[in-house]
């Protein structure tokens, strides 16, 4: 009984700190739609721990202090949550794949590979708008420090399959009766070459333009990179910077819009459901003479919304174009740099099948072993009061399924997507207007930018953001 009642607490345990946590999730989530970044990244500041903050939350944070043009604080903020990353994410791609029965929920999140590379992208823009150029330079060579050291290790470890303790889970099967089999037919593909996020077309092109701004680095080699990474696609925007008229300068636009892609979790369940959708349950499992109220198994998976060719299910309203126009009337739409949404994919395309398995073992241990308890409560229980234990039962039972949870953590408020194209213009002083569009052609935001001065030989960059 003692096992039962520490269950119900942990029941009690989760619904409250889910609550909580759901709370602080949908105020910062209103005032993010409100397009008052500064509140939400306040009301998130204000609910994690200061000195070692999770890493998703310190991102949040982080990017929407960028958002607000709190440049200062959020390149604190990225400085910070880059050496806690570093430390984090060595220790990540340097340990084995890991035992099948870890939930990932309890262990730090150590980031993503794009977040971590992302992350110097965004900081060097922070830099770049207070006018601290060398700094901002600073942030593009961690950068490329990163894309050597890490890339690599991370490609490796990637696709490597995960051990798992058959011998304790076929038992642990053979306790509840269930065909592992047939649940085995719903783990998600196993990933390929092809779903490994090997570099940041962004961070590229951010570095090529940073480079040919400061006539140092190899801004020549970015710009090869970047096309290589768009399938050898000339970059004509980053070909004119290279290459600009003597006596001409141009005016580079870099916009981030959109929010990202967020992963879900998808459920599988050991019975299924009925053709009408009715929930199935085992009803005939039984440990000696005792039979265990019926049960269900529950098994988690990280997902991203796709239609069945894999291309990633967006709402209508979400930016798909945007122009520049000049105030001497030249105007331009920018061109897509890197879809930020298609790094979650992946990620979750290499996450899935693994953490389906952990899933699938953990849950079926951890039931086999509340059922094997629970025979024992039930038997241990005078007849006339066994209603009252099998209650129990079933609430034990079900704090199994509470606690087993996908590993759906991301920074949730990164752009969807980096956009960017340039001018080529007599140096002077412009201004610009910047437009949205949705899907349908709809306006769904404006940025205006005035005294934009542009010098012979330079590019000027200016960055603008819309994030719906």
């Amino acid at each position: 009984m003692k096992k039962l009642s520490l269950l119900s607490l942990l029941f009690v345990f989760f619904f409250l700190a889910g609550c909580a946590s759901t709370k602080v999730d949908l105020e910062a989530e209103k005032y993010f739609s409100e397009g008052n970044y500064s509140a939400s990244a306040s009301v998130i500041q204000k609910s994690i721990n200061k000195k070692n903050p999770p890493i998703d939350k310190a991102l949040d944070v982080a990017i929407l202090n960028h958002y607000s043009k709190n440049y200062l604080q959020s390149s604190k903020d990225f400085n910070k949550t880059d050496r806690q990353m570093e430390d984090a994410y060595t220790k990540s791609i340097s340990k084995s794949t890991g035992a099948a029965s870890l939930n990932e929920n309890i262990s730090d999140y150590t980031g993503n590979v794009y977040e971590y590379l992302l992350i110097n992208a965004f900081n060097s823009l922070n830099y770049y708008n207070m006018g601290e150029f060398d700094e901002a330079l600073v942030e593009i060579r961690k950068i490329e420090n990163k894309q050597k050291e890490y890339i690599s290790k991370y490609g490796e470890l990637a696709l490597q399959d995960l051990d798992v303790d058959t011998e304790t889970l076929t038992e642990s099967a053979k306790t509840m009766n269930v065909n592992m089999r047939e649940v085995y037919r719903q783990t998600p593909r196993k990933p390929t070459e092809d779903d490994i996020y090997k570099d940041s077309a962004f961070a590229h092109y951010l570095a090529a333009l940073m480079y040919i701004k400061d006539k140092s680095g190899t801004p020549e080699l970015h710009v090869r990179e970047y096309e290589a990474i768009n399938r050898g696609i000339k970059c004509a925007s980053l070909r004119d910077d290279l290459k600009i008229p003597s006596g001409m300068g141009r005016l580079d636009f870099v916009s981030l819009a959109g929010k990202i892609i967020r992963r879900k979790e998808g459920t599988v369940y050991f019975p299924s459901f009925a053709a009408n959708g009715t929930p199935i349950f085992l009803t005939s499992v039984t440990i000696g003479d005792i039979t265990i109220p019926a049960f269900r198994l529950k098994y988690v998976y990280p997902y991203v919304e796709a239609d069945k060719n894999g291309n990633l299910v967006k709402p209508s309203d979400s930016i798909s174009s945007i122009k520049v126009t000049l105030s001497d009337g030249s105007n331009d739409r920018l061109n897509l740099i890197e879809w930020f949404d298609e790094a979650v994919q992946k990620d979750v395309a290499l996450r899935a099948r693994k953490d389906f398995i952990r899933s699938i073992f953990r849950s079926t241990t951890k039931k086999a072993a509340a059922v094997t308890s629970a025979a024992v409560a039930i038997r241990a229980t005078p007849e006339k009061f066994r209603s009252i234990t099998e209650i129990a039962v079933t609430k034990a039972l079900d704090a199994v399924d509470l606690a087993e949870t996908a590993d759906i953590r991301q920074c949730r408020y990164f752009p969807s997507f980096a956009a960017g194209g340039g001018f080529t213009l007599k140096p002077g002083v412009y201004s610009a207007k910047v437009e949205y569009f949705d899907t349908n052609e709809n306006l769904v935001g404006t940025e205006t930018f005035e005294n934009l001065e542009v010098t012979a030989g330079r590019p000027t960059i200016v960055e603008s953001i819309c994030i719906k």
